[in-house]
């Protein structure tokens, strides 16, 4: 059964190129996702779980541009927190071609954790949970590093859709 105005739940994730993934962070229900607690996360979620994970390994952290993505606050936090900073004229624009968490994650989380009807927003967060910790590294790993390949291939097309 579909309903004409689904229940949601906005949700940040973040995976690595050595095949790690952070545990989903859950936005409350009906929060605006202004700069300001986009940073908070960033500070107190996203952060952490980074430099935990990466054991002093340098990385570089990859966002959409999403407006709040782009906010001052933001760009001058992850500039001093984040070892390889890619300012926002390094990002790709609009391109999930070129972004792991849209060319991989979300699909396949999705086709995983929507495969059964949930009753209530509660069921579908623990059952995305449960995806994401289940998500085999090797694979989170090469849809990371096809991130080369796939700005190579852009490239190759003129900045056009390649897939």
């Amino acid at each position: 059964m579909k309903t004409k105005n689904p229940a949601s739940n906005m949700v940040l994730a973040v995976i690595s190129t050595v095949g790690d993934v952070m545990p989903p962070y859950f936005f409350q229900k009906k929060e605006t996702v202004n700069k300001e607690v986009y940073k908070r996360v960033l500070e107190e979620v996203v952060v952490p779980w980074m430099d935990d994970v990466a054991d002093g390994r340098p990385y570089t952290f990859q966002q959409d541009s999403a407006p709040v993505h782009r906010a001052k606050i933001v760009l001058d936090f992850l500039a001093l927190k984040t070892p390889n900073f890619w300012p926002p004229s390094f990002w790709p624009a609009n391109s999930p071609d070129l972004n792991p968490c849209d060319y991989y994650l979300w699909g396949k989380v999705e086709g995983l954790a929507c495969k059964k009807y949930h009753t209530s927003v509660e069921t579908l967060k623990q059952f995305i949970i449960k995806t994401m910790k289940e998500l085999d590294p090797q694979e989170v790993s090469r849809a990371c590093i096809s991130f080369r390949r796939r700005v190579d291939s852009m490239v190759k097309n003129g900045g056009s859709h390649y897939e």
